[in-house]
């Protein structure tokens, strides 16, 4: 599967001055008496999830432009139990001189912008204690590409308004990584959804070193 915050580097978008912004320490953006969100796919449900007579290795040779809809290949109740875990939001970082660059007005690419889920975000940044390097290895950053940068969180509180969807695999953001069935190489979830406009995201700067 594609290494998505890769990919976020180029996305679309346009000034806004709407968006809301805050700044905290990673310590500081958690309630840590709440439990910590566990993946409950694990890789053995995800071969399971193959409707009959379709695999993961069948998807992955498809070139990109031609792979199906994952409704053609991935039971309901996989698809249902994985969309149900963005209920509670959506969640991508990403480097404040994109942001500075592109704009704020509308986030993420016309053909879909890959983000987290939002308590999968809070579990990863929690254990990464404001180490820049955690972040980066578990997100597939090259080492060392965000230092000395300021990194945004950006939450999407209601992504299902915006077509919230797995991945098919023909985003422009998915390369030769990426996994059909909505998951990063290390189990985290991921899913694909619309540009987000501006007042319908908040953004966050995150203390990382």
């Amino acid at each position: 599967m594609r290494l998505f915050l890769i990919s976020l580097l180029l996305f679309n978008a346009s000034i806004s001055a709407n968006a809301t912004t805050k700044t905290v320490l990673v310590s500081e953006y958690f309630n840590l008496s709440e439990s910590h969100f566990f993946q409950n796919d694990t890789t053995d449900f995800l071969v399971k999830a193959f409707k009959k007579g379709h695999s993961k290795d069948e998807i992955v040779s498809i070139p990109k432009g031609s792979r199906p809809n994952p409704s053609n290949y991935l039971k309901w109740r996989y698809r249902h139990r994985h969309q149900r875990n963005f209920r509670r939001g959506a969640s991508f970082l990403t480097q404040k001189h994109i942001l500075d660059k592109y704009g704020r007005t509308m986030l993420g690419r016309q053909d879909g912008l890959f983000v987290m889920c939002k308590k999968e975000m809070n579990d990863l940044l929690q254990k990464a204690n404001g180490q820049l390097s955690y972040v980066e290895t578990e997100l597939g950053i090259p080492a060392g590409m965000w230092k000395n940068s300021e990194i945004i969180r950006i939450d999407i509180r209601r992504p299902k308004k915006l077509k919230l969807r797995l991945p098919s695999g023909n985003e422009t953001g998915a390369n030769e990584l990426w996994i059909p069935g909505g998951k990063l190489p290390n189990g985290y979830m991921e899913s694909v959804i619309n540009p987000v406009p501006e007042g319908k995201y908040t953004e966050t700067t995150i203390i990382l070193k």
